[in-house]
């Protein structure tokens, strides 16, 4: 079960769409939050932000995968230009799939996006990054975790 400190991101726009290193995905939704970091490729940080680093993720639209993590034959600036397409609106729902591993978030545009647990330990399967410095993760070895995040870096 999700912790309910998440609860306040429904109904947020999704302001920031990108693909990183090993394919990982971030998804910010809400106010545009300005971090000042030139290094990094956006020069704002969604005020949520829902993350995986390398577990699987796909996008799907009316029953179809149309971006994926697995998409082998893109390159991550092309898995981006694709993800960069997609219209995703706001979020509606945050669930945990009956397998108990994956999530699932649904927008109100009818596109969907599954984070897969493709690990068997500590790795985090996703990580959501909440206003006022707190991040909740999803692992299977420890299921859900709430911590305070003294410095979002990426």
């Amino acid at each position: 079960m999700l912790p309910d400190i998440i609860t306040p991101i429904y109904g947020n726009l999704c302001c920031k769409q990108r693909v990183w290193q090993h394919k990982s995905l971030t998804l910010g939704f809400g106010e545009r939050v300005l971090h000042g970091n030139s290094k990094l490729i956006d020069n704002f940080w969604g005020e949520w932000e829902i993350r995986t680093y390398c577990n699987s993720w796909r996008v799907i639209k009316d029953g179809k995968v149309i971006c994926g993590s697995n998409d082998i034959d893109d390159s991550i600036k092309e898995l981006d230009a694709a993800l960069g397409q997609i219209a995703f609106g706001r979020i509606l729902s945050l669930t945990q799939e009956a397998s108990g591993l994956d999530i699932r978030a649904r927008f109100d545009t009818g596109i969907i996006v599954d984070f897969l647990t493709t690990v068997s330990e500590h790795d985090e399967t996703v990580s959501i990054f909440c206003p006022r410095n707190v991040c909740v993760s999803f692992s299977p070895a420890e299921g859900w975790l709430i911590e305070k995040n003294e410095l979002n870096e990426t």
